[in-house]
């Protein structure tokens, strides 16, 4: 059971009706966590505006920022929406083989990944670790794979993903699937 009221359309307050306006037309419905950020409006709008921006196409390939999104929360230790994002990924094509390797360490042997996919696995780790000390080796071995504009989004979606992932576990707050078929279909093209 959430720590928070979660609010829906009638009960959240006027101010919120575009954001959830926003929020429905991308996942297709309202996501758990937006529901109950919405007690607090302009918390919620950013933090959501935010989330609609991760979470679809973008400078880095989606079924990769979902890797990255699982990798953020496995590196983190958490729980919130774990499942619902593996099954994106899945939506997305990627392999149970990728999605193995990912939730374990054995991401850094394995064949399934790029030397480019690998650094940003490289890059979740220590952000979660540590985000004031990531070496200059690796900035280097990032810049050889990715050019800034997709190092700042790859960025954004851990750091998203660190807050996310640490809100939804502490208010105790579960969205089994994100997006509905429709709005999936929607967003892919």
């Amino acid at each position: 059971m959430p720590a928070v009221a979660t609010l829906d359309k009638s009960t959240a307050p006027e101010a919120l009706a575009d954001v959830f306006d926003r929020t429905e037309a991308h996942f297709g419905s309202i996501p758990n966590l937006v529901r109950a950020l919405a007690s607090n409006t302009e918390m919620c709008r950013s933090i959501t505006d935010f989330l609609i921006q991760s979470l679809g196409p973008g400078r880095i390939d989606w079924a990769f920022k979902e890797l990255v999104v699982l990798k953020t929360l496995r590196a983190m230790g958490s729980f919130y929406s774990y499942g619902a994002h593996e099954k994106l990924a899945r939506d997305l094509g990627v392999s149970d083989d990728k999605l193995g390797d990912m939730a374990n360490s054995l991401w850094q042997l394995s064949p399934h990944y790029s030397d480019a996919e690998k650094a940003v696995f490289e890059l979740v780790e220590q952000t979660a670790r540590d985000a004031n000390d990531v070496s200059d080796a690796l900035w280097e071995r990032l810049r050889s794979h990715w050019d800034n504009g997709q190092l700042l989004e790859i960025n954004a979606v851990i750091t998203t993903f660190i807050m996310i992932g640490r809100v939804g576990d502490t208010l105790g707050v579960v969205d089994v699937e994100l997006f509905t078929a429709e709005a999936f279909g929607r967003l892919r093209g």
